[in-house]
């Protein structure tokens, strides 16, 4: 570091910080680990990478007090669709590590080890099993996780929801009566549906609202969007040499009852815009309220700053 002197160093990450992402990196399945049984090989803290273009595999990895890296690739550059971390990096990456002097399983080093569990300051509470948040009341299975007191995030979950759906027609009811039932869906946000869709995930979504429900109704449930883009931190350009770089991208995350949303610059509205799209919006000078309401009626807000260009 900079102002550090010679022969000191600097912690850049707390010590449960640094037993979290260790502990996590430990429950990566070895490639050659038994389908069944107690693997009594030493546990590793390990990760791959491929480069984009597959012009290089990696495997890195913490064996007991050694740091291992193995990198495979040509040298000249030249991509290889063979060059895949697991597969070309990670089997190199465990025959080292199986053959390094003195490794012990983690289970044998971390009752030695001052960093153990019981050393630090770390809880273990229940959370929602598919969220990682704290459960909520539908939340169908938890399980353990780690818990930094005073740093981790409290949320509960509220991906979990039990609504009125109308039997005669499967729509969601505004309000309960004789020919409703109660039942729980899942509300993902918007930015994790295509991850689910692409993994070939299923989940149980929310039917539409019933026609009958206002706006008012809609509104007061569930959770408001979330502007991605633009940042109020941000100070955007109005004009420059490309205009696709001049552009700027509106993007929100919504609930996952949403279907659509509208976007307003200053109570105009300028698009439309279906979840997981962005609007590319040319903006001049000037300050302006960027605004997204969704179909449900929730809304959220983002002022934003826009200079000209310097010498245009």
């Amino acid at each position: 570091m900079p102002d550090a002197a010679p022969g000191t160093s600097q912690r850049l990450l707390s010590e449960e910080a640094s037993f979290l992402v260790l502990d996590m990196l430990r429950d990566v399945a070895r490639p050659d680990a038994p389908a069944r049984g107690f693997d009594e090989r030493p546990s590793v803290a390990w990760k791959t990478g491929t480069s984009f273009g597959f012009r290089d595999a990696w495997s890195v990895g913490i064996v007991g007090d050694y740091v291992l890296a193995v990198w495979v690739g040509n040298f000249d550059g030249s991509a290889n669709p063979a060059l895949v971390g697991r597969e070309a990096a990670a089997p190199l990456f465990f025959a080292i590590a199986d053959s390094l002097p003195e490794s012990r399983p983690w289970w044998a080093v971390q009752d030695e080890s001052p960093q153990a569990p019981g050393a630090l300051n770390l809880r273990q509470v229940d959370v929602c099993a598919t969220t990682g948040d704290l459960p909520g009341p539908h939340c169908p299975r938890t399980t353990q996780s780690w818990f930094i007191p005073g740093v981790s995030p409290i949320r509960v979950s509220t991906v979990y929801r039990a609504i009125d759906i109308d039997r005669r027609t499967g729509l969601r009811s505004c309000q309960a009566d004789d020919h409703t039932e109660r039942a729980v869906y899942e509300f993902w946000p918007s930015n994790l549906h295509d991850v689910f869709r692409r993994a070939g995930i299923a989940i149980r979504r929310p039917p539409p609202w019933s026609p009958d429900c206002g706006l008012d109704e809609t509104s007061a449930t569930g959770l408001a969007p979330r502007i991605q883009s633009p940042q109020r931190s941000l100070v955007y350009h109005a004009a420059t040499p490309s205009a696709e770089e001049g552009s700027v991208p509106f993007s929100a995350v919504v609930d996952g009852d949403a279907r659509k949303m509208f976007w307003f610059v200053d109570h105009r509205l300028v698009a439309s815009t279906e979840p997981g799209e962005s609007y590319f919006w040319t903006p001049r000078p000037g300050r302006f309220t960027v605004r997204v309401v969704d179909d449900l009626g929730r809304a959220a807000a983002e002022t934003i700053r826009v200079r000209a260009f310097p010498g245009l």
